[in-house]
């Protein structure tokens, strides 16, 4: 049979409630009572049963993780990474794929709110934070959010720099001789309006007017499907620009597909920059010029932050500087 506490308790002769206290490191115990209780436990071969010691602690041992597009690479590579962390630290993870969607999000928060979950890990996600907002207020279960902001609420969050990555693209694109520039985006998440935010500061920074920094928005559905009626138009005028800043890499992939069927060449006749460096990236011909965002280290603070807040221990300090962007110089970008 399975040696339990009460066995121990009995083979030390201390309390069931002093036992308890040391195997789940609860309260203090004096030093050679912790030996006793220790020693037992090797020598009774006791196995903690984990689902009751989880009904004690209050605590399931799971997770949960919402990205906003699973069929975006980077949603994909986010949600392995987070699976592996918290695998490799003993916990199980459920991924919800939220698609760009208030509604679906709501439903996932509904669905972590009956699974007992001990933590949410957020990734991504549009400027309307009430499901969130609501679900921290009214529920308490701890929720850590990556590439997003809740104003006015004291959620932790991992952001990278957005403002930063921006301005270094575009400066790059700038110190090639572009002045003609187009950033192309959906404006739907909060890195994207911070990246278009950057590309218009770093514009009014060169002196560039206004008619030559060029933001085009549409909805995410339309870049999907790879329409851009606007973009076409503006590379069939009589000034195109020269160089195209996209607000990360699958809308930048989008946009050399849109010029190739232009006529144009990419890099020769127009530059590329993309924004995220997901695998594709260095893979396809021109392999694209973007800025890297260091998502191992996002993810890796951002689970840790969760654990810690789970185990009572707080939220931790995460050195900002892991989380700069960097450029990658490749192919489709070049002096003008």
């Amino acid at each position: 049979m399975q040696v339990t506490i009460i066995d121990i308790a009995r083979y030390t002769g201390i309390s069931k409630s002093t036992v308890s206290r040391v195997l789940n490191d609860s309260g203090p115990v004096a030093a050679e009572t912790k030996k006793k209780v220790l020693d037992a436990v090797k020598t009774l071969n006791y196995k903690p049963n984990a689902v009751a010691r989880n009904l004690v602690l209050k605590r399931s041992n799971s997770f949960s993780l919402i990205v906003q597009d699973i069929r975006n690479p980077y949603y994909a590579y986010v949600s392995w990474l987070a699976e592996r962390i918290f695998s490799e630290r003993g916990f199980n993870l459920d991924i919800f794929n939220a698609d760009n969607n208030l509604l679906l999000e709501k439903k996932a928060l509904e669905s972590v709110k009956y699974r007992r979950i001990d933590g949410i890990l957020c990734v991504g996600g549009g400027k309307d934070a009430t499901n969130i907002i609501d679900f921290y207020s009214r529920e308490g279960i701890p929720i850590v959010l990556i590439d997003r902001e809740v104003q006015g609420y004291d959620i932790p969050k991992i952001n990278l720099d957005n403002l930063y990555g921006a301005k270094l693209a575009t400066d790059y694109l700038f110190k090639l001789g572009h002045r003609r520039i187009v950033f192309i985006t959906s404006d739907l998440t909060l890195p994207e309006r911070h990246r278009m935010e950057g590309f218009i500061e770093s514009c009014r920074e060169k002196g560039v007017p206004q008619a030559d920094s060029l933001v085009i928005s549409q909805s995410e559905e339309d870049w999907t499907r790879g329409v851009c009626v606007e973009f076409e138009e503006l590379f069939t005028s009589s000034a195109p620009p020269t160089a195209v800043f996209a607000s990360n890499d699958i809308k930048a992939l989008r946009a050399i597909r849109l010029l190739k069927q232009q006529g144009y060449s990419v890099p020769e006749d127009v530059s590329v920059m993309g924004y995220d460096d997901i695998d594709i990236s260095s893979i396809v011909v021109p392999s694209l010029t973007t800025i890297h965002q260091p998502i191992d280290d996002m993810v890796e603070a951002g689970a840790t932050m969760l654990l810690s807040i789970v185990a009572g221990k707080g939220r931790i300090e995460w050195d900002q500087e892991k989380l700069k962007p960097w450029l990658v110089e490749r192919e489709s970008t070049r002096a003008v």
